[in-house]
């Protein structure tokens, strides 16, 4: 008897591990032509920079002048561009597109054709070419940022300790500079107002940083957005015994208004 149920045990140990090493469906792996790509707002540098990648969204409004288009089909034998009305088209993966300051204010329709050699084992209907339209907003001067307004929560390493942080934007026309404004962000010193001059704005991100002016100094690396949670990542530099600390801080919170 002791025999015998040694014997199931072993059949049955040995179906198992078939299953734990059968292999998984080839198809599981494998993309239907697909023309989906994303709006990305940022420089050459920037798009090219690991640690600001995150933050860099996906958007239907742009601020910044400099737009980068990326198709989200990993292999193709041809991405063909047409960025609104222009002559020609364009081709890659990846394009960028400089808009001028004079164009403000406008709609543009982005087109993007993909062709590939089909893959009919995987997706029956797939015929290799696929086509996706996409329209943004280049926006004018001073009109409303994604990211402006009233965030209420706390730091990640201090979650009882609740502030509220409000960020806003102008822009001078006759300098013509970006005025990012900063209220209520900890500096290390009772002065908790700012305005800074520059650094990257774009319609759902903003980066910037300036000397504290006696305080810590402090940089803002960027929003995130997951959900109704906002993440915003601030840095605190200071100098002890002739040594820079750089620490990074993530304030986490809901947008009031």
């Amino acid at each position: 008897m002791k025999k015998h149920i040694l014997i199931i045990g072993l059949i049955l140990l040995l179906v198992s591990c078939e299953k734990d090493t059968a292999p998984s469906n080839p198809c599981d792996t494998q993309q239907e032509t697909s023309a989906a790509f994303t709006i990305k707002e940022a420089t050459i540098q920037q798009i090219n920079t690991p640690n600001l990648k995150d933050f860099l969204m996906d958007t239907d409004s742009c601020y910044m002048n400099s737009v980068f288009f990326e198709a989200l089909q990993h292999d193709a034998d041809s991405f063909i561009w047409q960025i609104g009305t222009e002559p020609e088209p364009r081709y890659g993966k990846q394009v960028n597109v400089v808009f001028p300051d004079v164009l403000r204010g406008t709609t543009f329709t982005i087109r993007l054709i993909v062709k590939r050699k089909p893959n009919t084992r995987c997706f029956p209907n797939d015929d290799g070419i696929d086509t996706v339209t996409r329209s943004f907003y280049f926006l004018r001067f001073n009109e409303p940022l994604s990211w402006e307004g009233t965030y209420y929560g706390s730091d990640d390493n201090k979650p009882d300790s609740m502030y509220t942080i409000v960020l806003g934007h102008s822009y001078n026309d006759i300098k013509k500079e970006d005025i990012i404004k900063v209220f209520g962000v900890p500096r290390g010193c009772t002065d908790t107002v700012s305005e800074w001059i520059g650094g990257h704005v774009a319609f759902k991100n903003v980066w910037f940083q300036r000397d504290g002016l006696g305080c810590d100094q402090k940089i803002i690396r960027g929003i995130l957005k997951n959900g109704d949670t906002y993440t915003i990542l601030y840095g605190i530099i200071t100098v002890v015994d002739g040594r820079i600390i750089n620490t990074t801080i993530r304030f986490k919170g809901t947008k009031i208004n």
